[in-house]
């Protein structure tokens, strides 16, 4: 006699009325197929119940078992959602069938017992046998026309309504704003980019000069050439602008990141003036509101869908197609894509479709942001995917006050050792990772789907060492929590106040200085309704949505102690590092930085285990 104990999902609609039957599968033969029927309703939601499986003889060790799904009663058949089944042999030794994934109408399903197991040759079929392990679908309601008023009620929007137009705010946003990667070092000024000393002599002050500073390393630059001849659509039947500026900055001896100068193209020339924080307060004010739109741009597309939304997305089909649910590689990575296959088709209907709301709301519209998405994805690297090989290559490891940076490392080192740990379980040697053609067809198609076959990407079709491999599966997990939540949980805050964070500008970029003031500033930035309709879509896409945070596993897809042990200590380190953010966060006051806000995107309780909004 076999207990079987099954339990039903606990949200909504995961409950049925069908029935549902069981055929255990052991070294030593199989059950009879066996109708799971006690008393009363057995499947409602949250179900925990046993069952009694008998059998002539034993099975041996239960390696696999099948459930069966028959419309009962010719009633309308209803879908089932099963978290898991626990079999109990009669001499008292429990096998784990984790599932956490839907049944719909009639049909079967094969689980394998949980014990992580990487490829063998015994196992080639059912990979595809298994419906989409996600539960009630995420919602998205854009409610472009019905924002009335908002409250400014956190301290981040308050200080930016406040501070926008400062030098100092501005250079620290491109350290822990939304858009934290695109400034890098700058060894030597471009030649498009003809900054003098003479220009900058005033902000640098009497005791260096600009070539002092390039040498010291204190230079820093933002270019948005990936904006450059992007085509801008139409408004309110009105025809919009984009620009592709650049922006120089430069760490004072007071730690404060200060711009230098902007020009608003990638051409020099006298229809392209170096814009000076020397200048007229609305000129520079209009300078400096230019980057923040390439920002929103360059953010939105690249920093927010490209490299976090869209990369999850084919980490988790190739995942789904090609990863069995007993491949350890399955087990670890399946937490980490819950909702994104939702949430981007809500995405695609509602923000980035013709006629959504980056069509009609944003400069870009739909052509443009389609180009800026090909440039980006031309654009992409392993290095700038891998944190410690993104700051080092931007030359930025050193900067103060950068707690992306800070935090990012931190929560990289904690991911990358939990992956490190799982891994060694699994795979001994290269060779264990050579021969496992499951994981090497992962990484072959999300080469060729997600990275087009780019070589230039620094991105191999195949792994062939234990080294590889980690590293590679620390940047998927972190690009689906950390990454996400420093790109996407702050947009309200920083973007909230229009002008500090615009979705389109109706006038050109200036060609000449002294002709701007705060009335055709106002004219030039987007009119209210744009700006009501892009504010409510910034609100929904950074409210938190209380789901699974980082490090939380409610599924247990792994049931062996081994890494059971190595999710506990990823835990505890996720609590260490929090307590170390929130502690600096409250320090940040006595600390010298120009804004003194603390910078909570970073915090694990703040970070979704997957992109599921």
């Amino acid at each position: 006699m076999y207990n079987v104990r099954v339990a039903t999902g606990n949200f909504v609609c995961s409950a049925t009325l069908d029935s549902i039957s069981i055929t255990l599968v052991g070294t030593e033969g199989e059950s009879p197929k066996t109708v799971l029927d006690n008393w009363g309703v057995d499947f409602y939601v949250g179900a925990v119940s046993d069952y009694k499986v008998c059998c002539q003889r034993d099975l041996g060790e239960i390696v696999l078992l099948r459930l069966h799904k028959q419309i009962k009663l010719s009633l309308i058949p209803t879908s089932w959602y099963c978290s898991f089944i626990t079999v109990t042999s009669p001499k008292g030794v429990a096998y784990h069938f984790p599932c956490y994934q839907w049944m719909e109408g009639r049909g079967s399903l094969e689980l394998r017992e949980g014990t992580g197991e990487s490829f063998s040759g015994e196992r080639k079929r059912n990979i595809f046998q298994r419906c989409p392990p996600y539960s009630v679908i995420c919602t998205l309601d854009i409610f472009v026309n019905g924002f009335s008023t908002v409250e400014f009620l956190f301290a981040i929007l308050e200080y930016v309504t406040e501070h926008w137009k400062e030098d100092a705010f501005f250079g620290y946003q491109f350290l822990n704003g939304l858009n934290p990667k695109m400034i890098r070092k700058c060894t030597r000024i471009p030649p498009n980019f003809p900054v003098t000393q003479e220009m900058v002599a005033k902000s640098l002050g009497d005791n260096t000069t600009l070539e002092k500073e390039l040498k010291k390393g204190n230079i820093f630059i933002v270019d948005y050439q990936l904006l450059e001849d992007v085509p801008a659509g139409l408004i309110n039947g009105r025809h919009q602008y984009i620009a592709a500026p650049l922006c120089l900055l430069y760490l004072s001896p007071r730690n404060h990141l200060m711009p230098l100068a902007i020009q608003l193209s990638q051409i020099p020339g006298p229809l392209s003036p170096i814009f000076l924080p020397s200048d007229a307060e609305w000129d520079w004010i209009l300078a400096k509101t230019w980057v923040r739109n390439a920002d929103f741009h360059a953010h939105q597309a690249v920093a927010h869908l490209l490299q976090t939304h869209l990369l999850a997305e084919v980490f988790a089909m190739a995942a789904i197609r090609q990863l069995p649910m007993c491949h350890p590689l399955y087990k670890l990575l399946i937490p980490h894509m819950r909702y994104t296959f939702h949430i981007n088709t809500l995405a695609r209907e509602s923000l980035i479709s013709k006629g959504g709301i980056f069509d009609l709301y944003t400069a870009v519209g739909y052509e443009g942001l389609v180009e800026v998405l090909q440039r980006g994805t031309r654009a992409l690297t392993l290095t700038s995917l891998c944190l410690p090989d993104d700051l080092e290559a931007r030359g930025v490891s050193s900067l103060p006050h950068y707690y992306y940076k800070e935090d990012g490392l931190k929560l990289w080192a904690a991911v990358e050792s939990f992956v490190s740990g799982i891994i060694d379980l699994y795979y001994p040697n290269d060779c264990s990772v050579q021969e496992d053609c499951e994981l090497q067809k992962w990484m072959e198609e999300v080469f060729e789907k997600g990275f087009l076959a780019q070589e230039s990407s620094g991105i191999s079709s195949s792994f062939t060492s234990v080294r590889e491999l980690k590293k590679f599966l620390t940047m998927v997990i972190y690009t689906g929590s950390v990454q996400h939540s420093a790109v996407n949980s702050g947009q309200f805050d920083f973007g909230a106040w229009m002008p500090n964070f615009p979705s389109s500008m109706r006038k050109p970029p200036p060609s000449t200085k002294g002709t701007t003031n705060a009335e055709n500033y106002k004219d030039t930035i987007p009119e209210i309704n744009i700006t009501c309709s892009i504010l409510s879509t910034l609100w929904l896409l950074s409210a938190p949505t209380g789901d699974v945070r980082l490090g939380n596993y409610p599924e247990e897809h792994f049931t062996e102690e081994a890494p059971k042990k190595l999710i506990a200590a990823f835990q505890e380190e996720l609590k260490r590092i929090s307590r170390e953010i929130e502690q600096r966060n409250k320090s940040l006051p006595n600390m010298g930085g120009p804004v003194h806000l603390g910078y909570k995107y970073l915090n694990p309780p703040e970070i979704e285990n997957s992109v599921s909004i």
